[in-house]
Order: structure tokens, then sequence, then C-alpha cells
């Protein structure tokens, strides 16, 4: 236990970083859903016949 609180003291500050990183991943893996969920939307539009809205393309370049 003394050997995890003198790495946890000398290294707290690596919290931070590995949080961000940590972030970083989830953010891009709901933007990843979010685009394959609009892509499948625009797949039914485009299945039916139907104009797909613009607004849709515009999710997509985000």
């Amino acid at each position: 236990m003394k050997m995890f609180m003198t790495l946890f003291n000398q290294y707290w500050w690596l919290v931070f970083p590995l949080g961000f990183m940590v972030a970083g991943v989830v953010r891009m893996v709901l933007r990843d859903e979010e685009k394959r969920r609009t892509m499948a939307l625009i797949r039914t539009y485009t299945d039916q016949g139907k104009d797909v809205p613009p607004e849709l393309f515009n999710l997509l370049k985000r």
C-alpha cells in the first residue's frame, strides 16, 4: 500500500491526461454512432425514392 501511495503522490497529475484521452475516445465513438444513424436514415429515404432533406447532409459534415 505504501508503494501505491508513493506512486500516486508522484504521478497524480496523470489522471488528467488519461481522463481526457478516455473522454476523447468516448466522443469519437458517439460521433461515429451518430454518423451511422444518419447514413441509415439517408439510406431509407433513397430506398423509398424520396428526396433526402439537406439537413441530414449537414449533419454528416460536422
